[in-house]
């Protein structure tokens, strides 16, 4: 564009110096500026035309080109130029889309990979794992089974096939996908991890112990399968042996928050409040920037009875404010924050966060519950009214604001059911 736009300052210059008959000038003019549009308007230049014998390194380079400037239907149109019986060249052009998170136009180029790649496998295990990043479930149950069926059975790939059943609503073939994944592997860890999430969200413990002692017997150094079975343990009401599987995941892990924070919990249901206050400052003073450490900090001070105006009070306070920063989006801390703004007369304070909260989790009934109370404080009597009547129509308080469901949600804050989002090497 900048050699188009000295080309036109030129042909100005030009114009003062010769007269040109009629609209001449004018003419050349707009027939330069039509050519600096298309130029700009084609930053990679013609797409390469496989009729015209475009080789394949230029139909990657104009593909990779139109997927920087922001054109990703140019970049497919040129990728469909490639050779149907070039395995290599689609492979790369998957690699490609995947890169740019293309993800369903990568998982049909692996596809047509699959037919002549010099690695079968490979090329199926990313066409699989596009799939599962698309959100096509059934594409990658289909094309994970298809490998696992033809003599291609790896702990990897089975787990690739247990996390697009999981996101499919089958949690049955979910979980025999990943105890194939543990026969196939016996220290896979992520297997016996799934394998334990999965008994943990059925409400199995039983089986969930199990497993984690079938993991650990494999993997006697896993910090996540002493803290998979720590919770486990805790949901039966063991909270003698959680405390001690949260102590060994700490020491095995001492970097990780989530054991800690585990340990702060079970001392709480344990009725060990000084126990937790201990333990959970030590939490947030190694890992400050963890908001459920801040959070769960907060929560123990204020059960000890924290009030507004001492140290403790204080400390809960900044540990929710804290924690709020650290993720906006975790609508509990927003209303317990909300509640100790409440409790300290700051009632205009204590709706913006309550509001919010409720935004975030609009089936909770908590922080409309305390909004009720606020919009009565501020005089507002007809929101407060209206408030109770929803409170009074929804459940009574969720049993996942007490510390024991709590520990589910640390695990599924720690473990994730997706393998790599990126191609293997």
């Amino acid at each position: 564009m900048p050699g188009c736009f000295a080309a036109l300052g030129t042909t100005f210059q030009g114009r003062r110096r010769w007269k040109l008959a009629g609209g001449g000038s004018v003419l050349a003019v707009m027939l330069l500026m039509s050519a600096c549009a298309s130029a700009a308007d084609r930053p990679c230049g013609e797409r390469p035309a496989a009729s015209a014998g475009a080789g394949v390194e230029a139909i990657l380079r104009f593909a990779g080109c139109a997927l920087e400037h922001g054109s990703p239907q140019e970049a497919l149109k040129s990728l469909d130029s490639l050779s149907a019986q070039d395995g290599d060249s689609h492979f790369r052009a998957g690699a490609l889309l995947v890169e740019h998170k293309l993800y369903a136009a990568a998982a049909r180029q692996f596809g047509m990979a699959r037919r002549t790649y010099k690695d079968a496998y490979l090329a199926g295990y990313d066409q699989a794992l596009a799939y599962l990043n698309a959100g096509d479930y059934p594409g990658a149950i289909r094309t994970a089974n298809e490998l696992l069926n033809h003599d291609h059975e790896t702990a990897e790939l089975a787990s690739v096939a247990a996390a697009a059943y999981l996101k499919n609503g089958q949690p049955t073939e979910a979980y025999n996908a990943l105890r194939l994944a543990a026969h196939l592997d016996p220290k896979n860890e992520d297997a016996y991890v799934d394998l334990c999430g999965i008994a943990l969200d059925r409400d199995d413990y039983d089986l969930g112990l199990e497993i984690a002692a079938i993991g650990l017997a494999h993997l006697p150094n896993s910090e996540r399968l002493y803290l998979q079975r720590g919770v486990l343990r805790a949901m039966k009401g063991e909270f003698r042996e959680a405390e001690q599987d949260f102590a060994t995941a700490a020491k095995l892990s001492p970097e990780d928050v989530l054991p800690s924070v585990s340990l702060g919990l079970v001392s709480m249901q344990m009725g060990q409040l000084d126990q937790a206050v201990d333990g959970l400052r030590q939490a947030v003073s190694r890992h400050r920037d963890n908001y459920l450490a801040q959070y769960w900090f907060a929560k123990v001070l204020l059960q000890s009875g924290a009030a507004p105006g001492t140290k403790e009070g204080e400390e809960a306070m900044a540990a929710l404010r804290a924690s709020v920063r650290l993720n906006p989006d975790f609508w509990h801390a927003r209303a317990d924050l909300g509640k100790a703004l409440l409790d300290r007369g700051e009632a205009p304070a204590a709706i913006v966060e309550l509001e919010k909260a409720a935004a975030l989790n609009p089936s909770a009934s908590s922080p409309l519950y305390l909004l009720a109370q606020a919009y009565r404080r501020q005089g507002d009597e007809a929101r407060a009214n209206n408030l109770a009547a929803r409170v009074s129509k929804m459940q009574a308080e969720e049993r996942e604001g007490f510390p024991e469901a709590s520990l589910k949600r640390i695990i599924r804050e720690g473990t994730s059911d997706f393998p790599s989002s990126q191609s293997k090497p």
